[in-house]
C-alpha cells in the first residue's frame, strides 16, 4: 500500500512537471480551427510520443548523464529547476505558458511542439531521470504512465466538455498555475544546491 501512494504521489508530482494548464490552452485554441476527430488524433498521439520520450529517459538519462557527460543528479536538479521557475515566471507574466505556430495539418503538430516541448519538456525530463535514480525504473515508469493518462484525459476533459472558457479565465488561471510552478523550480534548485553541497562536504 505505502509503494501505491507512493508512486501516486510520484504520478502527483510529474504532473505538475508536465503542466495541464497549458494543454487546456492549446485544446482551447484548437477548437477554434480544427475538428473534433483531428484534435482527438493528436491528443492521442502526443500523449503516446510524450510517454515514449519520457520513459527513454528515464531508461537512459542517468547513464548519459553520469556516464557521458559525468553531470550529477544535482546539477541536473538546479537546471532544470532554473527552467521550470522561467517558465512559470513566463506564465504569471503573460497568462500564457505556449505559443502555437499555425498549421494546415494539425497532425504535424503532434511530435513538436505538443509532444515535446509541452508534454516531455526539460522539468519533466529531469523529473523521470531524477525517480529512476533515488526511486527505480519500475517506479518512475509507473508514475510517468499515470501523469500522461491524467494529461490526455484533462486534454479530452476540456474537448467535450469545457466549450465555452473565457481567455481571461484560461489566462488567470494559467497565472495561478505558474506560481506554484514558480515555487517548485526554486525548490528543485534549493534541493540540487544542497545536494551539490553536501557532496562536496563528504569528499572534502
Amino acid at each position: 500500500m505505502s509503494e501505491v501512494l507512493s508512486i501516486l504521489s510520484s504520478a502527483l508530482f510529474m504532473l505538475i512537471m508536465i503542466d495541464p494548464s497549458d494543454k487546456i490552452l492549446l485544446v482551447s485554441l484548437l477548437r477554434e480551427d480544427f475538428h473534433i476527430e483531428d484534435i482527438r488524433t493528436l491528443i492521442v498521439r502526443a500523449n503516446l510520443i510524450g510517454f515514449l520520450l519520457l520513459f527513454l529517459f528515464a531508461v537512459s538519462g542517468q547513464i548519459i548523464l553520469q556516464q557521458i557527460f559525468h553531470i550529477d543528479i544535482n546539477a541536473l536538479r538546479v537546471a532544470g529547476g532554473f527552467v521550470l521557475f522561467k517558465i512559470g515566471l513566463e506564465a504569471l507574466e503573460s497568462g500564457g505558458m505556449m505559443t502555437l505556430k499555425k498549421e494546415k495539418n494539425i497532425l504535424a503538430l503532434a511530435a513538436v511542439p505538443v509532444a515535446t516541448p509541452l508534454i516531455a519538456g526539460p522539468a519533466a525530463i529531469t523529473t523521470a531521470i531524477t525517480l529512476t535514480a533515488e526511486k527505480g525504473l519500475y517506479h518512475a515508469t509507473a508514475a510517468i504512465f499515470i501523469a500522461i493518462l491524467l494529461t490526455a484525459l484533462t486534454m479530452f476533459i476540456t474537448l467535450y466538455v469545457i466549450k465555452n472558457v473565457s481567455k481571461t479565465t484560461l489566462g488567470v488561471f494559467i497565472r495561478i498555475i505558474g506560481m506554484f510552478t514558480m515555487a517548485i523550480g526554486a525548490q528543485m534548485m534549493v534541493q540540487g544546491v544542497v545536494g551539490i553541497y553536501l557532496l562536496m562536504t563528504s569528499a572534502g
